[in-house]
């Protein structure tokens, strides 16, 4: 009797009537999750039909401050009675009524932390954001007031969509034009063209004795794979190149075996094709493919492919200083992602599907580290690198701009004994006056012209006190902003 009790109660929960009513309140969330979507994506297409969203990547080479000008670019639309933007026509005829974040539509990928890089330039002492290593998109809906002839005055919302990235993941987008065999080739050439080498002769070394057709040992390989991650994170720390792959490697400790074989000579295509499966050249050829395949293809279709505009900035200071070599790697830097980019204004439905980059803006960066009087040269000196890499581009018909910015002013000008000066704090907080050597428009073309540079870099400096009780401190973020934004507003 029990044992039918128990199996009239148990039937008694799962009477069809509440099976009916569980399966139809399923089925009602799922059609009011569907309806919220498609609304929402309703709302973004006539966003983008109408103008009212711009989506804008932004990236930085190695240094350049990325997290900084993101978080100073957001404070100063988030706060419009506090901002100083001049130069940005909303805020300067008070049109600019605030802005707020809100994650990104459909993107799937986590919101900038601006809160904590806040926190972090706002406290006290003041210290720098921590770098970004990942992928991060939000919208930043920009409040405008909107004024009508017949009907007075209203307001509208512009939707920034903002997606960063680290640079050293745009470093890699050129591997997808090449194979294992082409990658090898440049890599060589690179290598055996430059200073690098120096830094590193015993690794590579070993890897030009390395041969594509000898059995491959793992071990070899692993120690090969440890050693070559150390001489990128050198180039990039002790020279100041930009020009590294593979990039994640700077970024995190996995264990990829990207590693060019630097001596192929002997060896034609087909050659290489038909060496066993186990060899050297075939074992490299397939971590070489398989990063490529699962790390910067899905980036690369993921990210670019909405982008209306493309910001990059740069330490142009700090490559400046570093020598001939380091603007000769970023210029190199410049030309192998010159065709990444999808050029040319978007018509009525490729800004649905397949928008394209209409406008490319190069910032250099940090420009607080030297005198004012030096910021136009600044600025010159980066337009010249970028017109000898893009004129194809520009004869395409995308527009490209360079700027020279600070996100946070870091230092004041000073006159002692009658010369001119930069006073601030270094990032111990020693406050400290220095003079930095004056930057030509036009680089060193003689002899040793270079030695003015040697030795010379300006030093780090730590972020401004006291940025809690008020604005920002910067140098032509409205500039930029016009730049990025101007004919949208």
């Amino acid at each position: 009797m029990e044992s039918q009790v128990t199996g009239i109660r148990l039937m008694s929960l799962e009477h069809p009537s509440d099976q009916k009513d569980t399966r139809s309140r399923r089925l009602k969330e799922k059609l009011r999750q569907w309806g919220r979507g498609a609304q929402e994506k309703s709302h973004w297409v006539a966003e983008r039909l109408m103008d009212r969203r711009i989506c804008v990547g932004v990236t930085g080479l190695s240094g350049a401050g990325k997290s900084t000008l993101l978080t100073s670019l957001i404070y100063q639309l988030s706060h419009p009675q506090k901002a100083q933007l001049p130069g940005f026509a909303p805020a300067l005829n008070g049109d600019l009524l605030g802005a707020e974040i809100k994650p990104a539509l459909d993107s799937g990928l986590p919101v900038f932390d601006y809160e904590s890089c806040l926190n972090a330039l706002m406290s006290n002492p003041p210290r720098w954001p921590k770098s970004t290593r990942d992928v991060s998109a939000m919208e930043l809906h920009i409040h405008l007031r909107r004024h009508r002839r017949f009907r007075g005055n209203g307001h509208k919302t512009l939707i920034l969509e903002l997606r960063d990235y680290p640079g050293e993941w745009l470093m890699d987008l050129p591997m997808m034009r090449m194979d294992f065999r082409d990658w090898c080739r440049h890599q060589a050439h690179i290598i055996g063209g430059d200073t690098r080498a120096g830094l590193a002769p015993e690794l590579l070394q070993r890897l030009a004795a390395l041969s594509p057709q000898a059995e491959a040992k793992e071990s070899e390989l692993t120690a090969l794979w440890r050693d070559y991650r150390q001489f990128l994170l050198d180039c990039r720390g002790e020279r100041k190149l930009s020009y590294l792959q593979p990039g994640r490697a700077l970024l995190d400790d996995e264990d990829y075996r990207v590693l060019p074989l630097l001596d192929l000579r002997g060896f034609s295509a087909d050659e290489l094709r038909q060496l066993p499966e186990k060899s050297n050249y075939q074992v490299l050829r397939r971590h070489y493919e398989t990063y490529v395949h699962d790390r910067v293809a899905p980036f690369l279709d993921s990210h670019f492919k909405h982008l209306d505009r493309q910001l990059v900035l740069v330490d142009m200071i700090g490559t400046l200083f570093a020598g001939e070599q380091a603007l000769e790697d970023m210029r190199l830097a410049f030309t192998h992602i010159a065709d990444t980019f999808r050029y040319g204004d978007s018509g009525l439905l490729s800004k649905l599907w397949r928008p394209k980059v209409n406008r490319l803006l190069f910032a250099a960066t940090k420009v607080d580290q030297v005198l004012a009087a030096d910021h136009d040269a600044l600025r010159q000196l980066l337009g010249q690198q970028l017109q000898q890499t893009f004129t194809g581009a520009r004869h395409r018909g995308l527009p490209i701009f360079s700027e020279a910015i600070a996100a946070v002013r870091c230092s004041r000008e000073d006159q002692r004994n009658g010369r001119r000066m930069l006073v601030g704090h270094d990032l111990n907080g020693r406050y400290l006056g220095f003079e930095n050597a004056e930057i030509s428009s036009h680089l060193p073309s003689e002899e040793g012209g270079w030695s003015h540079y040697t030795g010379a870099a300006p030093p780090q400096l730590r972020p401004p006190q006291g940025m809690d009780a008020g604005s920002i401190p910067h140098i032509r973020v409205d500039a930029l902003l016009n730049l990025l934004l101007g004919d949208k507003v």
